[in-house]
């Protein structure tokens, strides 16, 4: 079936759909796309503003009207859905109708339980039909996910692929001010504890691990020869790097990362005093939102609809990722760094759904498919897992992303402390 737009951005009036607009508007690649919601008044008003060419579809469409969505996924090759959180919001309709009408979906999900109901309603189906569903393409949880995938097949190259990878270790930066899109998937799972409580960092994984979730305070991460402290995002981002382990062990693929594997991340601290309080904090203030409705009631009420950081916040913060990977024998370590100038949970998520989508409809020959040899292409994959390499590429490329991944020097590291 011919589809008339590449991408449809469902929720494109938002604070952050209207950043993905944005970045459409000035593509390089000049996809043609399409802008969707709830209100035809309120999209018409958002091409007026954004001065959006004609070519700019505008569709009509609600997740409690299933005919709605299906005429609006039907259109597209892929649906951008930026519209959470995305299990209170019934997202799974959005799902369905993309799988029923052949259509590619990505999304910004943090929520491990949303994740998980795509995956045990929507995978077969979609596999079936070549579909791709790719939950958590921002900031959670792109940088961590593909990071890993790098830097795993960096070390294993390095070794001559005669070592399987037994640990990635991530240390990252996090925004002074964090999404209200991140902050409301924080809420969403704290309303259901077990997203929470629980320590299965399987929980998306086809295959079960042996090693369970552990709340590890702090930890050192040579890369930066700093301290890094677990925080609540921790949690989901590693059920997520979990899923791409699980899905590669699964399909027997060269790409494995190895049967121990194992995934830790933190986010840099001053000092492990520092951190420890970070970490404890953190959760005890995850512990309020599980344990008391009204907080949760009050916290989602403060957050204001449709905003976000100032300019300054928001064009000048930084990303900062850097993954190591060491095999098995301890003798080869790679690293993977990924930075960007933006906001992360903002700017630079606009930008990362966005080629995303893209890499799944645009790059289907450009791009290695860790999952051939069982010939299998869609199903509820993972950001690394669309094709890791080609998206870096486009991140790069389009998105004034730097990626560069290498044989790790620990040396070098402290010579430029």
């Amino acid at each position: 079936m011919s589809k008339k737009y590449d991408l449809v951005i469902f929720g494109a009036t938002g604070y952050t759909g209207t950043l993905v607009c944005k970045y459409l508007l000035t593509h390089p690649g000049s996809p043609s796309w399409a802008i969707a919601g709830r209100s035809a008044s309120r999209l018409s008003s958002l091409k007026s503003k954004l001065s959006l060419p004609a070519s700019v579809g505008v569709i009509e469409a609600e997740t409690s009207n299933y005919s709605s969505l299906v005429a609006m996924t039907s259109q597209a090759k892929a649906l951008v859905n930026i519209v959470g959180p995305y299990r209170p919001f019934k997202a799974t309709q959005v799902v369905g109708a993309c799988v029923e009408t052949s259509t590619h979906y990505v999304d910004l999900s943090g929520e491990t339980g949303f994740n998980s109901d795509c995956i045990q309603n929507f995978h077969l189906q979609a596999q079936a039909k070549g579909v791709t569903i790719a939950n958590s393409v921002g900031f959670d949880s792109l940088p961590f996910d593909l990071t890993t995938y790098l830097a795993v097949q960096k070390a294993k190259q390095l070794s001559g692929g005669k070592s399987d990878v037994k640990i990635a270790e991530c240390a990252y930066y996090l925004p002074k001010d964090l999404s209200a899109g991140t902050l409301a998937s924080a809420i969403s799972m704290a309303s259901e504890k077990n997203q929470m409580y629980s320590i299965r960092g399987d929980w998306l994984s086809p295959i079960s691990k042996p090693a369970s979730l552990t709340f590890n305070a702090v930890r050192w991460f040579p890369q930066t020869s700093k301290w890094g402290a677990q925080n609540t995002f921790s949690i989901h981002n590693t059920r997520m790097v979990n899923r791409t382990w699980g899905l590669l062990e699964h399909h027997k693929s060269p790409q494995a990362y190895g049967q121990n594997f194992i995934y830790k991340e933190g986010s840099i601290v001053p000092n492990k005093i520092f951190g420890y309080i970070f970490a404890y904090l953190g959760a005890f203030s995850i512990w309020i939102l599980m344990n008391f409705g009204l907080v949760r009631h009050f916290v989602a009420k403060s957050m204001t609809a449709n905003s976000g950081p100032t300019e300054k916040s928001l064009t000048e913060s930084k990303l900062k990722v850097e993954t190591l990977a060491t095999t098995d024998d301890g003798k080869t370590r790679a690293i993977c760094r990924m930075s960007a100038k933006g906001h992360p949970g903002y700017l630079l998520t606009a930008r990362m759904i966005v080629e995303t989508a893209l890499t799944i409809v645009d790059d289907k020959d450009k791009k290695q498919n860790p999952l051939d040899g069982d010939n299998v292409q869609g199903g509820v994959l993972t950001p690394a897992l669309v094709g890791a390499e080609r998206l870096a590429q486009r991140l790069v490329e389009y998105a004034q992303f730097q990626i560069v991944t290498e044989r790790f020097d620990e040396s070098s590291v402290r010579k430029n402390k």
